[in-house]
């Protein structure tokens, strides 16, 4: 719960240092600033989805969106325990938990800024690009996590992070730009 409300700390800092700064420097500067940022991202994303685990046997789970179904307390291993619980033969009840959905949203947590910062770096973004990349940087880690045995390759991460990906050029794309920041200004001192 701490790393996830960090996280989100973490990405209204960032919207706000990114809006000061990209009023206040030229648009080659900014990005300059913004491309120090990634490796730095990736460090402490290595931090929390490598280095902080601890080794063990992880099962490999390739059952979209698991975490969901975790939540309600139905453990889907495999395609066929999916169809069991769709066709009604599921015997274990359903009882909630949160842990899986607050994991579901520390993924998304996690790939905000990553989106965010991609988005920043570049002159004019294209979300498909951006999007492949945080596939890419997904599937690396979660082939990391499965090589290494230190957590479990689970689609539903892959899934989450691409999502977090795409929230961060979302937010991106609210910062106002320059122009628009210096038309406000304009705005208020016509009004004094």
């Amino acid at each position: 719960m701490i790393l996830f409300l960090a996280g989100i700390a973490l990405v209204v800092l960032m919207f706000y240092f990114t809006r000061q700064l990209q009023g206040s420097l030229p648009p080659e500067r900014f990005r300059q600033m913004m491309r120090l940022l990634i490796p730095i991202y990736l460090l402490i994303n290595g931090a929390f989805t490598l280095f902080m685990r601890i080794p063990g046997e992880f099962p490999v789970v390739l059952v979209p969106l698991r975490s969901y179904f975790a939540a309600f307390g139905w453990d889907v291993k495999s395609f066929a325990d999916l169809g069991q619980l769709f066709g009604g033969l599921w015997e274990e009840t359903a009882a909630f938990s949160l842990e899986f959905l607050l994991d579901a949203g520390q993924n998304i947590v996690l790939f905000m800024p990553f989106g965010f910062l991609l988005c920043a770096v570049s002159g004019h973004p294209r979300t498909a690009w951006i999007l492949l990349l945080g596939l890419l940087l997904s599937l690396c880690i979660e082939g990391c996590q499965l090589m290494l045995r230190i957590g479990c390759f689970d689609t539903g991460d892959v899934l989450h992070n691409v999502l977090g990906t795409y929230l961060g050029v979302r937010l991106y794309r609210r910062v106002p730009g320059k122009s628009q920041t210096q038309k406000m200004d304009a705005a208020l001192k016509q009004g004094d």
